[in-house]
């Protein structure tokens, strides 16, 4: 590998790459819309009525198409949580009712409620045991620091020490990297499930 990135340095490659990175960063820029909108547009073409719906659901109990919820997921992917987002729902030479939007905009956020609240279990799951490896790991140092004091026994002294800051370790790693990036999926989520919704031809 060291001697592919070599090559790569001497034949000039190495700053083609970086272009193109500066490129991808400001087509994203581009992508993340432009402060003076007051919204995220996300533009959803349907081309026929029967692809809103998933395949094989109950007449009762329709569900949103999960292509649907994919691509607006990938749509939103570059949007500040900030931006609001509207989302454009076209069909070929038709407007779409009142009712229909409605019920799109429904099924959305009918799907994406399970998924939020999932989120919410493994956030509250995460905190637990965040405060759980706290626990073990201070006990774990309290352990450590009166075997050190009354019995000098330094293989279970060395024992304790580790496992009291791998815990330490793991109760920090869940609170601040695991819960954030979890929050912030389930915010993403909320922000498609905030989404305001309009029919355009």
């Amino acid at each position: 590998m060291n001697k592919e990135l070599e090559k790569v340095k001497q034949t000039g490659q190495l700053n083609k790459f970086k272009e193109a990175d500066k490129e991808v960063q400001q087509q994203i820029a581009y992508i993340e819309y432009d402060e003076d909108e007051s919204y995220a547009n996300i533009d959803l073409e349907i081309q026929k009525e029967s692809d809103i719906y998933q395949k094989y659901t109950m007449l009762f109990r329709k569900r949103i198409s999960q292509e649907i919820m994919n691509y607006l997921e990938e749509a939103t992917k570059y949007v500040p949580l900030y931006k609001p987002v509207k989302i454009n729902v076209t069909l070929p030479n038709q407007s779409i009712s009142e009712e229909l939007l409605k019920q799109i905009e429904l099924m959305v956020e009918r799907s994406l409620a399970r998924r939020i609240i999932d989120l919410n279990i493994i956030i509250k799951d995460i905190i637990l045991k965040s405060f759980l490896m706290i626990i073990f790991g201070l006990t774990s140092m309290v352990v450590n620091i009166l075997l050190d004091t009354y019995f000098s026994i330094y293989m279970l002294e060395e024992v304790f020490m580790i496992a009291s800051w791998v815990f330490i370790w793991k109760a920090v790693e869940g609170l601040f990297f695991d819960r954030r990036k979890t929050h912030i999926s389930k915010l993403k989520l909320l922000q498609i499930y905030s989404a305001d919704y309009e029919s355009k031809i």
